[in-house]
């Protein structure tokens, strides 16, 4: 086309009609955009809310864990300088920015499975509703446990084979119970049994309590059950040294936040004369309520 003639265009059928679609789309992009990010800002919030709530709970339990074990520490303090007795008795501990609920017990109360005589043993299972024949054979399987009398005992395999015609894979290890909860290992030994015996059994004391050193009602039951021809005394008339004790610290933040149950049984008095310590921790047990 020469330079002197003008440039013919084709006239648009439908004017204005290709813009306006155009900004449709941007507008649409555009609504799409916002959902995203709108759907952005709404996680991170959310995530970060999540996160600080976390951060809260686990500041609140360690604070209340602490006024717990501080609780604990604080009670042995008290119980070898002679200020608190462990007489079940509660005694509140305050702190910074929560408060402990302590109560001190004597393990030398209870009943040791280690050291009971089989006879006691079974008492104490009657009490808790086993029928005799029962208590009389899972009072033996106890005593078959922990006994170091291989004498007495001599028979391992026929105790062998009992276990594992229960089905169980273990065979007694004639060795002392490390904790209240290995005797429901014991062949014949249920959960409901054990559910009852485990507020009445200590396997720290050492020792096997009387009528004067025991305030536990099915203790006392079963020791007078075990021993009837036995005079009762008073429990004052006798004035023992409390060798174990068990700490229960229930502490709880002061704004009502989290709460925290440190249970701790400790030794106070040497079990051998040889032994060398202020006190020793023999169980340090903790969970969140």
């Amino acid at each position: 086309m020469s330079s002197g003639q003008a440039e013919f265009k084709m006239p648009t059928l439908f004017p204005g009609r290709l813009h306006a679609a155009e900004e449709g789309f941007v507008l649409l992009i555009v609504l799409w955009w916002l959902v995203l990010v709108t759907l952005l800002v709404t996680q991170i919030t959310m995530g970060t809310r999540t996160a600080l709530m976390i951060s809260t709970n686990i500041r609140s339990s360690a604070v209340a864990e602490a006024q717990a074990d501080g609780a604990v520490n604080e009670a042995i303090f008290h119980v070898l300088a002679q200020d608190w007795k462990a007489d079940g008795a509660t005694h509140m501990v305050r702190g910074a920015q929560a408060v402990a609920e302590v109560r001190i017990d004597d393990e030398g109360g209870k009943i040791d499975p280690n050291v009971a005589p089989a006879v006691l043993m079974q008492a104490l299972l009657r009490e808790c509703g086993a029928t005799p024949k029962a208590a009389a054979e899972l009072g033996d399987a106890i005593s078959e446990w922990r006994s170091l009398d291989l004498l007495r005992f001599a028979d391992t395999a026929a105790a062998a084979a009992r276990y594992r015609h229960a089905g169980k894979g273990y065979v007694p290890p004639r060795a002392r119970f490390v904790s209240e909860d290995e005797l429901g290992l014991v062949l014949g030994m249920t959960s409901e049994l054990l559910a009852c015996l485990e507020p009445h059994i200590s396997v720290y004391s050492l020792s096997v309590p009387s009528l004067q050193t025991t305030t536990d009602p099915a203790v006392r039951q079963a020791l007078t059950d075990a021993y009837p021809y036995d005079s009762p005394q008073t429990v004052s008339a006798t004035v023992r040294e409390v060798a174990v004790i068990r700490v229960t610290a229930i502490a709880q933040q002061t704004n009502g936040g989290s709460r925290f149950r440190r249970v701790a049984v400790v030794r106070v008095v040497p079990a051998e004369p040889d032994e060398n310590f202020i006190y020793k921790i023999l169980s340090w047990e903790g969970s969140a309520d």
